[in-house]
């Protein structure tokens, strides 16, 4: 049972001990400058705790303020960046479908600068007949020709080699007559010749004129599309 009372104290002049209370810092009313000047003195009495985290702290205070320009430069960058990467990629393709069309053009480029197709060969054949001759046969392959013809007049055939010679498709220097037959029946009397040649090379421009001027259109339009596109990929 505890007692009410301290005997030890009695009829004595000695004085009870009594702990002193702990100051109320947070309670306690300072004005500005003491709570300024408070601080201070705690950070100089302990410099060992405050001095290496401060020091971190204005380190990297200082490097976000130096960080600031550069990141709001690439931050403006950015959108355009974005923008390069889309058009590199879309360039990028393009080269390739370029170069894949070159390769198919390569492919197709014999069908169009070949010596001369056999349509206008056989068309320009027909203005190099005149009145009076006999074909009796003709031959064409990509650069040369062969043609026996037969006819009742030397007259004939002497025109023929003319209108062949100053034909557009054939290099004129290159015709040579291979042979000349004398061919007799009972009631009448005929020459027969064989005459060879080379076909020329023509330039596109020179052969879309002749398929113009023998009314291929079909072929003229596919020349001017290949050309077109030979052209558009070389720039």
């Amino acid at each position: 049972m505890p007692l009410n009372y301290n005997f030890a104290f009695k009829n004595s002049n000695l004085n009870k001990w009594e702990r002193p209370l702990p100051k109320n810092i947070i309670g306690s009313k300072k004005t500005f400058k003491q709570s300024i000047l408070s601080s201070y003195q705690i950070i100089t009495k302990n410099p060992e705790l405050f001095y290496p985290p401060g020091i971190v702290l204005i380190i990297a205070f200082v490097i976000q303020l130096i960080t600031i320009y550069p990141m709001t430069k690439i931050s403006r960058l950015e959108n355009k960046h974005i923008e390069y990467q889309k058009l590199s990629k879309s360039l990028s393709n393009s080269q390739s479908k370029i170069k894949s069309m070159k390769r198919y053009l390569e492919t197709i480029e014999e069908f169009y600068t070949q010596a001369m197709p056999s349509y206008l060969f056989a068309f320009y054949l027909q203005k190099s007949i005149p009145k009076g001759i006999q074909l009796n046969e003709y031959f064409v392959s990509s650069n040369e020709f062969n043609i026996d013809a037969s006819a009742y007049e030397i007259e004939s055939l002497n025109q023929m080699i003319t209108l062949l010679i100053n034909s557009p498709i054939i290099n004129k220097d290159s015709i040579s007559i291979k042979e000349i037959v004398r061919q007799d029946s009972m009631d009448t009397l005929s020459m027969r010749l064989q005459v060879e040649g080379k076909i020329l090379k023509l330039k596109p421009d020179k052969r879309k004129a002749l398929y113009d001027e023998s009314f291929a259109s079909g072929l003229s339009q596919k020349l001017s599309r290949y050309n077109f596109l030979e052209q558009f990929l070389n720039q």
